[in-house]
């Protein structure tokens, strides 16, 4: 099978999932062909989305309980996967002069027999954290539900990805950024305002992203 080929399958999984905007129709026969992620999604018991429905709030122990549920999902279930912290500190207009932590969390699948700099990487984004008030206030759908897609949708690539870069391998075909096609998934924190949404209050860790 061809390279280009095999990176339109995995890319197709992904057109799927609703993540990327599709330039043509799949066929019925596509959708149902992807695995469905059965009780995982369920908001009381889903392994995935259910740890995720708590208070997120950056400085809180709901933070630090968000952070460790994707940690161990990947460690455990896609330990192929690189985990990579990014980590910050800023004042918000609740904190006074205190430094509130966030983190950002950078989860990538990547070939091999990559170099630094080297992938050509298809980015996923949602933030995990949820608003500082009112206060309990969940997010489920704002952004809970999205991190656990994310998730799930990881899952169902990895297959596809590794098929690929064994492909890659026994035809000699990698090494070029052209060629060498990872994926990578951003939990961002800090997405919420804390008091009024404006350009000082609001996307904590995706101004870092950006002031790096």
């Amino acid at each position: 099978m061809a390279s280009s080929t095999r990176a339109m399958i995995w890319l197709h999984i992904l057109l799927a999932a609703g993540f990327v905007a599709a330039y043509s129709p799949l066929s019925d026969g596509f959708f149902r062909a992807i695995p469905s992620p059965g009780d995982e999604f369920d908001p009381n018991n889903g392994t995935l989305l259910a740890p995720l429905l708590i208070p997120r709030v950056p400085g809180t122990p709901g933070q630090t309980a968000a952070q460790r549920h994707l940690v161990d999902y990947f460690q455990r279930e896609l330990p192929r996967w690189s985990i990579t912290w990014q980590n910050s500190t800023s004042k918000t207009p609740v904190s006074g002069n205190a430094e509130i932590p966030f983190a950002n969390l950078i989860v990538r699948r990547e070939p091999p027999w990559v170099k630094p700099g080297q992938t050509n990487f298809l980015t996923l984004v949602a933030h995990y954290d949820s608003k500082y008030a009112p206060k309990g206030f969940i997010g489920a759908t704002d952004s809970a539900a999205p991190c656990a897609m994310l998730m799930w949708v990881a899952k169902v690539v990895d297959q596809y990805a590794q098929q690929m870069y064994d492909e890659m391998s026994e035809l000699g075909e990698g090494g070029f950024v052209e060629m060498d096609m990872g994926i990578q998934l951003l939990f961002m924190d800090g997405e919420e305002a804390f008091q009024t949404w404006t350009d000082t209050d609001s996307l904590y860790g995706s101004r870092y992203v950006h002031s790096t």
